[in-house]
C-alpha cells in the first residue's frame, strides 16, 4: 500500500565535510550564501529558500575522504537559475574565483543550460536553468506582442484581458481579437522586472509605440501553465490624445 506523502518539497539538505572551516569559506565566502546558523561542528546556509547544513568530520569519517558521485547515494545537487544572464554571470564568477567548472553546457535530456562545479570535498553542484513556469509563460506572451506570433502563447480557454482603454475581453477568441487589434501599436517590448507569487506575476515593462514609450505594469495569472488573466495598468493619455 502506497504511503502517498503530502509535502511542499525538500526542507533541508545536510552535507558532510572533511574541513568545516574550508567548507564555510567556500559556501559563505566564495559563493556568498548567507550563513543563518553556526554551532561547533555545523553551519547552515540558505540556497534560495532551502536550508543546507554542512557538518564537519566525525570519528567514522575516513581520513582524506572525497565525494564520489558514482557511489550509491547522492549524485549531485542542482540550484535553480531563472535567467540566462545570471547563469552566464555565475559561470564567469566561478572562473574568476579559480573554481573549476564545466562552463555553460546544455543538458541534452531536458534541453536546459547549466554550469557544474565542485566544492573543496568534491561534492558536485549544478547551477541549472529552471525558469519559473509562470514567468516563462508571461515572457512568451510579451515576446508574442513584439513578434505578432500570438498563436504561440498558451492561453487558457477562459482567459480574460482588461485594459484602461477597452472593455474586458473574455475567452481565447475574444482576447486574441483584442490583442491583434493593438498589435499595430506595438513596436517593441522592454521588460524591466518580474515579481512572481504562485499563480500571479507582476511585470513592469516599457512598450514602444508610435506615440512614444509607455510604462506598463501588468498583472498576470498563470494556471497550470496557461495564461488566464492579463490586466495591464498604464497612463492611456499618450494614446487617447493622439487618436
Amino acid at each position: 500500500m502506497s504511503i502517498n506523502m503530502t509535502t511542499t518539497g525538500i526542507h533541508h539538505l545536510a552535507l558532510r565535510s572533511t574541513d568545516l572551516r574550508r567548507a564555510r569559506q567556500f559556501y559563505g565566502g566564495t559563493l556568498g550564501f548567507p550563513i543563518i546558523l553556526e554551532t561547533p561542528g555545523l553551519f547552515i546556509f540558505l540556497a534560495g529558500g532551502t536550508a543546507v547544513a554542512a557538518r564537519g568530520p566525525e570519528a567514522a569519517t575516513p581520513s582524506g575522504d572525497r565525494f564520489d558521485p558514482f557511489r550509491v547515494g547522492l549524485d549531485h545537487l542542482a540550484l535553480a537559475c531563472q535567467r540566462e544572464a545570471e547563469l552566464e554571470r555565475v559561470a564567469a564568477g566561478l572562473a574568476a574565483a579559480g573554481i573549476a567548472s564545466t562552463g555553460v553546457k546544455l543538458d541534452p535530456v531536458l534541453q536546459r543550460r547549466y554550469v557544474a562545479f565542485k566544492d573543496p570535498d568534491g561534492i558536485a553542484w549544478e547551477f541549472y536553468m529552471a525558469p519559473a513556469v509562470a514567468i516563462e509563460v508571461v515572457e512568451r506572451y510579451l515576446a508574442a506582442l513584439e513578434s505578432g506570433e500570438l498563436d504561440a502563447v498558451p492561453f487558457a480557454p477562459d482567459v480574460t484581458f482588461e485594459t484602461p482603454v477597452a472593455s474586458k475581453a473574455s475567452g481565447r477568441d475574444a482576447v486574441l481579437e483584442a490583442l491583434r487589434a493593438m498589435l499595430p501599436l506595438v513596436r517593441g517590448v522592454r521588460v524591466r522586472d518580474h515579481i512572481a507569487d504562485g499563480e500571479f506575476v507582476a511585470t513592469r515593462f516599457e512598450l514602444s509605440t508610435p506615440f512614444g514609450p509607455i510604462d506598463v505594469f501588468d498583472r498576470f495569472r498563470v494556471v497550470n501553465g496557461l495564461l488566464s488573466e492579463i490586466h495591464p495598468y498604464y497612463d492611456p493619455r499618450a494614446i487617447t490624445s493622439a487618436v
